[in-house]
Parts: C-alpha cells; sequence; structure tokens
C-alpha cells in the first residue's frame, strides 16, 4: 500500500503534464488557422472592393456574401479567383440579372444544362431557377471552369470551351490548341490587369 501512493501521485504529476502539453500544442496548431482567416478576410475585403469599383449589379446581396462565395468557391475548385472576376466581366458586365438569347444566366452566364449536369458535384439540387441566385451562379461557373481545364490544357482552350460550349470547342480545337478569340483576348487581358492588382491567395 506504501508504494502505490507514489505511484499514484506520478500517475496524477504525469496527467497533469500531459494535459498541459495538449493544451499549448492546441495553441500552436490554432495560429496558422488565426493566420488562414485574416488572409480569407482580407481576400474578401479585396474582391468586395473590386465588385464595387465595376459597379456590380447584383439585386438582394450583400456584396461582402456575394465576394465569400467567389473566395470559397475559387479555393474549393482551384480556381484563381482573379480569372473568375475577368470571366464575370466578360461575361455580363458582373450583372446577376442578364439573360442571354442562348439561355445563359447570370453573372457567369451559366445554362441550364451546365447546372443540370454537375448538380450533384457541386451539391446543389437542381431547379429551373437555380441559376438566378448570384451565390448557386457563381458555384456552378466556377465548378465549371475546373472541370473544364481537367481536358484543355491551357486557359484560351479552357476559357473558349466555357464560352462556346465542350462539344463545339473539342472539335474545334483540333484545328487551333490556344484558341485566340475576341472573347479568350479579352478574359485574358482582364485577368492580366487583376494580377497586376490584385495578389495571389
Amino acid at each position: 500500500m506504501e508504494t502505490a501512493k507514489p505511484l499514484a501521485l506520478i500517475g496524477i504529476i504525469a496527467g497533469i503534464v500531459c494535459l498541459t502539453s495538449l493544451h499549448f500544442s492546441a495553441e500552436t496548431q490554432s495560429k496558422p488557422c488565426c493566420d488562414v482567416n485574416l488572409d480569407e478576410n482580407r481576400a474578401v475585403e479585396l474582391i468586395v472592393a473590386h465588385l464595387e469599383e465595376k459597379e456590380a449589379r447584383i439585386p438582394h446581396e450583400e456584396p461582402q456574401e456575394v465576394a465569400r462565395t467567389i473566395y470559397d468557391a475559387s479555393q474549393r475548385y482551384d480556381v484563381d479567383y482573379r480569372l473568375v472576376l475577368a470571366v464575370m466581366e466578360a461575361e455580363s458586365n458582373f450583372r446577376q440579372d442578364v439573360v442571354s438569347d442562348e439561355g445563359a444566366i447570370g453573372i457567369m452566364q451559366v445554362k441550364n444544362i451546365v447546372a443540370r449536369e454537375f448538380s450533384q458535384e457541386v451539391g446543389i439540387p437542381y431547379e429551373r431557377q437555380v441559376l438566378h441566385c448570384p451565390h448557386s451562379n457563381i458555384r456552378f461557373g466556377v465548378y465549371y471552369l475546373s472541370w473544364l481545364s481537367h481536358y484543355f490544357d491551357n486557359d484560351y482552350a479552357v476559357l473558349f470551351a466555357y464560352n462556346v460550349g465542350f462539344t463545339r470547342a473539342r472539335q474545334s480545337i483540333r484545328r487551333s490548341s490556344e484558341p485566340r478569340t475576341w472573347y479568350t483576348r479579352r478574359v485574358i487581358e482582364e485577368y492580366e490587369r487583376n494580377c497586376s492588382r490584385l495578389p495571389t491567395i
């Protein structure tokens, strides 16, 4: 019984040391998370400023919320947010209320066929009005850019496919691997301007 007391005391001390080390370890690991949040908040602020500068027309939505969706979708699908902003400018001039003659909808001019096709991957149930919500529109548009990047090996080709459709792009690109159309040149020029003004995140 006498030897049991010192052993118990040693066990208690060891437990305290263990808990203390876990506490400090958790504090150390939490610091990068704070940095990530600061970077994210700064990135969202920059996107908000860009949307305001471009006088984005996003009905019933706060620029902050839309900017966060742009940031989140760009991070999730590994697409440079500055390219996303360039596509928005070329496609709709930052207007969510635009519907083209071909049926492309919203700020990223996404067609219903894209929303139907990729509904499961994006995690948004398809319904006819889904693309009229800017958050859904952005998520589908950014996902589609990411998906196209797996089939085309340069930005010109990806943007060309985004503009004319996957099948038509595959047929045309057999003749030109880097289709430099008015549309693709406009997006790339705007992308380069964005890269000179906005930081990598």
